[in-house]
């Protein structure tokens, strides 16, 4: 998932507790999320998906837990991933990390092509 890196970026790394204890990773994007171009691709809103249920007899659910980080980052963008740690090493994604702006918009935009097919 990461890569020891030679980058000439870096973002912090550090920790943060939820809510059940336990830690959660976090990097601190914010410079490259305000240079990012934002994704025009739009999360749907639940009252159309609802309304898009409405009669249909079969229901599932997936838990997409992670499933940001089963998106290959393009070759190009990995050295802007790159994250420091509290030790001085660098590391950079070659998965989409959670944080970038446009990862809902890019991990949505994918996943509605993969299940195209399935659509009624």
């Amino acid at each position: 998932m990461v890569r020891e890196s030679k980058s000439a970026h870096s973002t912090p790394t550090f920790c943060v507790r939820k809510p059940n204890g336990k830690w959660r990773l976090v990097h601190a994007y914010n410079k490259l999320n305000n240079a990012t171009v934002p994704a025009q691709t739009p999360i749907p809103r639940k009252d159309v998906l609802l309304n898009n249920m409405a009669g249909c007899e079969l229901y599932s659910a997936l838990d997409l837990v992670d499933g940001y980080y089963q998106i290959l980052m393009r070759e190009s963008d990995i050295p802007l991933t790159a994250v420091s740690t509290p030790s001085g090493m660098l590391w950079e994604w070659l998965v989409i990390p959670q944080g970038l702006s446009n990862t809902p918009a890019t991990f949505n935009r994918l996943v509605k092509q993969l299940f195209r097919p399935l659509r009624a």
